[in-house]
């Protein structure tokens, strides 16, 4: 009895001095690495990584959960350990790879909306230019927002979808960019621009022989040239309709018409503070006229149009197939043009101009 006691008091003496050892801090910090990881989209960058590294997890805890089974004094952690880290460190690299994946995906998603922002300042510069409201303008506000909403979705690490949307928008501007073409097509006809020049040409050699003044509008520049006796004393920035640059063919189309004209009358009292009315339709749009109503390309009901000026209320201001200067302007043509100065008006003079570089470069 006394030798039992004994040993129980040793026992008791050795059970207290002995403590059950630490967690091993590699436990917490791989349930904190496993949710960055999550949080990181592993399972999307590194698939068969995270896979690997999850089945490690597992098994390590599992482990672990058996350890801690044993009595406090008898659990051993040090192989537990070293097994954490091994996976610690693995899912370390993979954090790594996948922050790095992501930076250079949002480096070239950065890049690539950079080029296609310039794409779109182009175009909307060249679409202010033309006068342009149809199609082109539309698509470029769809591209606008879809640009903001990839660069959103950049922003919150959404990749495939940003890329995705940045695709849609590739698309949008060439569809934009056709309408530009579309619209500029007779502008790049080698044939039409001789044509033009040569119309042109014929106005300034008739100013110079009769010694009288003469008024030559490119369309395209928006410019217009006032010639005395056959050399250019002026030039001045003009405004068009919102069709401005097609030729007109009937009422209400809101194109400026094409051709040589003359000044048949000089309004004092205009809408439009002064004006000078040309005597459009002459004998070649009415037979163009005649000619597309028998093709019946355009309704029986529509008529030729008429009253097409030149007028004032600044060339900002949109007309309906007229061609508008600023008042001043208008008081100094007032001053150098009389009833019967020829007017010509012409699509361009330069194939070359600062519209069809933009595009080219594009």
């Amino acid at each position: 009895m006394r030798y039992r006691r004994i040993a129980l008091y040793f026992l008791a003496i050795y059970l207290t001095g002995c403590k059950t050892p630490p967690v091993p801090p590699e436990v917490e910090r791989a349930s904190v690495q496993e949710q960055q990881l999550w949080r990181a989209g592993a399972s999307v960058y590194a698939p068969r990584e995270y896979e690997g590294y999850l089945e490690k997890i597992k098994q390590a805890r599992q482990a672990f959960a058996k350890e801690n089974l044993k009595l406090g004094w008898f659990r051993r952690y040090d192989f537990l350990r070293e097994r954490f880290r091994t996976t610690i460190d693995s899912g370390d690299a993979m954090l790594a790879g996948i922050r790095k994946e992501k930076e250079e995906r949002a480096g070239r998603i950065q890049v690539e909306t950079a080029a296609l922002q310039k794409r779109l300042s182009t175009l909307r510069e060249i679409t202010l230019s033309l006068n342009e409201r149809g199609r082109a303008r539309k698509c470029l506000s769809q591209a606008e927002v879809m640009l903001k909403e990839a660069g959103l979705m950049a922003g919150r690490a959404k990749f495939d979808e940003a890329d995705g949307k940045l695709r849609s928008v590739r698309d949008v501007i060439k569809e934009a960019e056709g309408a530009c073409l579309k619209l500029l097509s007779r502008y790049m006809d080698r044939r039409q621009i001789d044509s033009w020049r040569r119309t042109a040409e014929e106005t300034v050699a008739e100013s110079r022989a009769k010694g009288i003044t003469a008024i030559v509008v490119s369309k395209l520049e928006k410019r217009m040239i006032i010639y005395k006796k056959g050399l250019a004393v002026a030039e001045f920035d003009v405004g068009l309709g919102f069709n401005g640059l097609s030729d007109k063919l009937h009422s209400g189309d809101d194109a400026t018409p094409e051709g040589r004209y003359q000044i048949t009358k000089k309004n004092l009292s205009s809408h439009f503070y002064k004006a000078l009315l040309i005597n459009y339709p002459n004998e070649e749009d009415k037979r163009r006229f005649a000619a597309a109503k028998q093709k019946r390309e355009i309704p029986y009901w529509v008529g030729i149009g008429g009253l097409v000026e030149i007028h004032g209320g600044g060339e900002d201001s949109l007309t309906r197939g007229c061609i508008s200067v600023d008042d001043k302007v208008m008081d100094e043509l007032f001053n150098l043009v009389l009833v019967g100065t020829p007017v010509t008006i012409v699509g361009t003079l330069d194939r070359e101009g600062s519209i069809f570089k933009a595009i080219k470069d594009e």
